[in-house]
């Protein structure tokens, strides 16, 4: 499901004379507290559309993930942080990166730049300084719940998939899960990058988060649009199909 509507930044961004035009920044809300940020990147020749969160507390606000952008580029994050000034009014309290590939923390410098504290899991810090961007602050466990202005947040490992660090965002209070690019939206058609992925364990990890979060009303996934829970049996699907295409 989409929100009742989107919020759209109306020009576009340069891109490579090969490339079609890339958008550079789509807001949708979900409620009145949380928004999804959807930027856009360059995958095979053709923008692609990326996903976070804002969360909006009574103590300011609480990204997940960066604007999807590089260690040279990160307008896509600036013009994040400049929607939030002008339309929530509120100062950015702390983003949290939910793994070291750039359309998660290549935002990271814009952010520190701006003096937002970005947190992650250890492994996703050493694997961004890996990577050449900055390190998040590798401070979350596998599974912790913490608060901002009343709104509690849970991040958890479900074990591995897309990559070895992926973690995904629970917000109880709304009963919305951010799977990021663990979970594939019913619209992807393939399992897309799988540079860093552990095939053998994503289902596991899937199921893992059917049992702890099966009651979700929306669930967001890295890429494409979200919805429901579906999203978790479809991405169940398309790795049972990526199997099979292997074995045949």
């Amino acid at each position: 499901m989409r929100g009742l509507f989107t919020l759209a930044v109306l020009f576009w961004g340069a891109c490579s004379a090969r490339a079609q035009p890339k958008p550079t920044l789509a807001v949708t809300p979900l409620n009145d507290q949380v928004y999804v940020h959807t930027t856009y990147g360059i995958y095979g020749k053709t923008p692609f559309p990326s996903n976070g969160l804002i969360i909006k507390t009574t103590n300011g606000v609480v990204l997940v993930d960066t604007g999807w952008d590089t260690d040279t580029n990160t307008d896509n994050t600036r013009q994040l942080l400049q929607w939030v000034s002008d339309n929530l009014h509120k100062p950015v309290r702390l983003c949290i990166v939910t793994h070291a590939h750039e359309d998660r923390v290549g935002g990271i410098s814009e952010l520190r730049k701006a003096g937002i504290r970005v947190v992650s899991t250890p492994l996703t810090a050493r694997k961004s300084v890996a990577l050449g961007f900055q390190a998040p602050d590798g401070i979350l466990p596998n599974d912790t719940t913490f608060s901002i202005g009343q709104e509690p947040i849970r991040c958890f490992f479900p074990g591995e998939g897309h990559t070895s660090d992926n973690i995904v965002v629970w917000l109880p209070k709304q009963q919305i899960l951010y799977g990021g690019c663990l979970i594939k939206s019913v619209t992807a058609f393939g399992m897309g990058n799988l540079a860093d992925a552990n095939l053998n364990q994503w289902a596991g990890s899937i199921r893992t988060l059917m049992n702890q979060f099966g009651g979700a009303r929306i669930v967001v996934p890295g890429h494409q649009d979200w919805g429901d829970t579906k999203s978790l049996e479809h991405t169940l699907q398309l790795l049972a199909k990526h199997a099979a295409a292997k074995n045949k």
